[in-house]
């Protein structure tokens, strides 16, 4: 009768840790404890080397290209600054940021070309139609696409 007991013990401690009896709001404040600690190892690209801008059918794709820190980087995305709104001289202004890897990896510099990424973002067309031009940011510099007279083509 004992060993059944702690046998049951056992199995209750080894579920207990699978999360069999987590409740569902603490299972959601774990994974948003994760995501956040993914969020935080967003970080810059290093440069950014050019933009570019194509028509959808739903809208625009704003694509840059840039290298990272060093190698290891992944899930590059453009961020837009001011919930998207135009910055004063009138760009709609991105951050261009990528996923770091883990400090643990003690990643290597690497050579550019294998550093490089491209992060793209669909933006619709009301969001650049008063627009000048993209801006988008890394840690070094930004590069400007201007739209010259009436927004984008």
């Amino acid at each position: 009768m004992r060993a059944m007991q702690a046998a049951m013990v056992g199995v209750l401690l080894a579920l207990a840790g699978c999360g069999l009896f987590t409740s569902d709001e603490e299972r959601e404040a774990e994974i948003r404890a994760e995501i956040e600690a993914v969020e935080r190892r967003r970080e810059p690209v290093e440069s950014v080397g050019r933009v570019e801008i194509g028509r959808t059918r739903n809208g625009f794709v704003v694509s840059a290209f840039g290298v990272a820190p060093t190698t290891g980087f992944s899930q590059p995305t453009l961020v837009a600054r001011r919930g998207g709104r135009l910055a004063p001289d009138g760009f709609v202004e991105f951050d261009f940021l990528a996923l770091a890897p883990d400090p643990g990896l003690d990643m290597p510099r690497g050579a550019p070309g294998a550093r490089r990424l491209r992060g793209d973002r669909t933006v619709p067309p009301e969001a650049l139609a008063r627009a000048g031009g993209i801006r988008v940011f890394g840690l070094r510099n930004a590069v400007t696409y201007g739209f010259g007279e009436g927004g984008p083509a």
